[in-house]
């Protein structure tokens, strides 16, 4: 896949039709400054937005090879174009990651919206927790980003990531991430 193409191409779609996405998964892991092998573009996208991002993709080279409630995956007809996943946003914790992400500067000059590091955290969460067979790599992730929200003196906030925890029963392990950050509450 031709990350840097494909991206702003995307973007810049997605910017003039106004859908309302965000950036997520690996990709937007390595615009928080983070080091992460990634094979395809994931967004989280407004559900409403779905019908103008299918068309917009449809007309950059892509087919919707599978579909469900909540989410879309996108393969380019030309190996270039790689695969892109949506998220659909319709519920409260998805909601708020749109309205969380912020534009990072990606080199072209793009500016893309990405969510936070909260929200990449609680989108791993929920990921270990539906497929127990990513547990290590996803845990792994999300403590990569918290030593290195901790490292770069990056504020974390503390009640999102506890919320997202508690909703999948993991509330135990705050202590320990609040314990990698170098922070005791």
């Amino acid at each position: 896949m031709d990350f840097a193409t494909v991206l702003s191409r995307v973007v810049t779609a997605l910017d003039a039709q106004e859908v309302h996405y965000a950036l997520i998964g690996g990709m937007a892991m390595a615009m928080h400054g983070l080091q992460r092998t990634t094979l395809d573009l994931d967004f989280i996208l407004l559900l409403g937005d779905l019908a103008a991002a299918d068309q917009i993709l449809r007309s950059h080279g892509y087919h919707r090879e599978f579909h469900s409630e909540n989410v879309s995956h996108y393969l380019g007809d030309d190996p270039a174009l790689g695969r892109i996943d949506l998220l659909h946003a319709f519920r409260g914790p998805t909601l708020g990651m749109l309205e969380r992400a912020t534009r990072l500067p990606w080199p072209d000059g793009t500016a893309v919206p990405v969510v936070s590091l909260e929200d990449l955290i609680g989108l791993k969460v929920q990921a270990l927790v539906n497929d127990p067979s990513r547990h290590g790599r996803d845990w792994a992730d999300i403590l990569q980003m918290i030593r290195h929200a901790g490292d770069a003196a990056i504020s974390i906030d503390w009640e999102l990531l506890a919320d997202y925890l508690a909703l999948f029963d993991l509330g135990d392990k705050l202590p320990e991430l609040t314990h990698i950050y170098g922070q005791t509450l």
